[in-house]
């Protein structure tokens, strides 16, 4: 009898592209390949049905021979399993790639709004009556206050070094400049009004004691007047037809207008935060206050 299950073996292992193990053959016997639910394990029987069956290697090991997804196991098979497989592997694929977009979309809104969080509170000014508020509680640890201590230093120090720049550019004053300095004057500083004028005209002069107000109250600010009659080319330039004409300039870009007292309420009497108020909407003025603000005039 065991001369016989060996020449079994033998006959099998001859038949068979790949080594199987048998063992109680009395009790099991192998899959021909083609019925039973081991249907497509044997992967030799394929090959002799259909040759166009994919030879499987008879090295590979078991975990090499699982399929990740359902495969076509005969010939007549339409392949619907599979496409089903298919779609279902591309939508679960393009799911979690939509939830992965949307966790870093929702981790880059996150980390910026943080970021921005932290650029305000340092550019955020800090008043020497806040600072000794804080040095005042026992709310805040030494690091802390040290911190605000330090910021307050370079407040105080890039705003004087502001002021130096200021008036080394002439802000403060209200000046008279030729037409070969304007456009020095509109590029030189990063706010600066022009009022074009004539000489022998009484708005213009209301105009200028106006501005002057203004030249001395926010130093942020370069205020000039320009004689319309000795400046041709910029009047042409700037088209402008109507006296007194101030213009507001930013990084040498003409932003705006106040065209003789148009706007202005209460006529030649216009108070002149109005006037103020009006330049800074468009942006020449860089101190804040309001249009209803009582401004304490130099």
């Amino acid at each position: 009898q065991g001369k016989q299950a060996q020449k079994h073996i033998q006959s099998v292992w001859q038949a068979s592209s790949c080594p199987l193990s048998v063992t109680m053959a009395d009790k099991f016997k192998m899959s021909n390949g083609q019925h039973g639910m081991l249907r497509g394990q044997a992967p030799d029987a394929f090959q002799k049905v259909d040759p166009s069956m994919p030879k499987r290697s008879c090295h590979d090991t078991d975990f090499e021979r699982m399929p990740v997804k359902p495969q076509k196991t005969h010939a007549n098979s339409t392949g619907f399993t599979s496409q089903v497989a298919d779609i279902a592997t591309t939508g679960i694929m393009e799911q979690a790639l939509v939830d992965r977009l949307n966790t870093t979309m929702q981790k880059g809104m996150e980390d910026g709004y943080n970021a921005r969080l932290e650029e305000e509170d340092e550019d955020r000014h800090i008043s020497q009556e806040e600072l000794d508020r804080q040095e005042d509680s026992k709310n805040i640890d030494d690091d802390d206050l040290e911190v605000l201590r330090a910021r307050r230093r370079q407040q105080m120090k890039d705003a004087h070094d502001k002021k130096l720049k200021y008036q080394a550019l002439g802000h403060g004053s209200y000046d008279d400049i030729e037409e070969e300095a304007f456009l020095k004057t509109v590029t030189s500083s990063e706010r600066a009004v022009v009022h074009f004028h004539h000489k022998m005209f009484e708005k213009c002069k209301v105009m200028d004691m106006h501005l002057g107000k203004c030249a001395r109250k926010f130093f942020g600010t370069r205020f000039v007047r320009l004689d319309a009659e000795k400046a041709p080319f910029f009047v042409e330039k700037l088209k402008i037809r109507t006296l007194p004409c101030v213009v507001v300039f930013n990084d040498g870009v003409a932003v705006g207008r106040q065209v003789g007292f148009e706007g202005l309420s209460m006529g030649d009497e216009f108070e002149t935060v109005q006037l103020a108020w009006r330049i800074k909407e468009w942006g020449g003025l860089e101190e804040d206050f309001g249009p209803e603000d009582d401004i304490q005039w130099v």
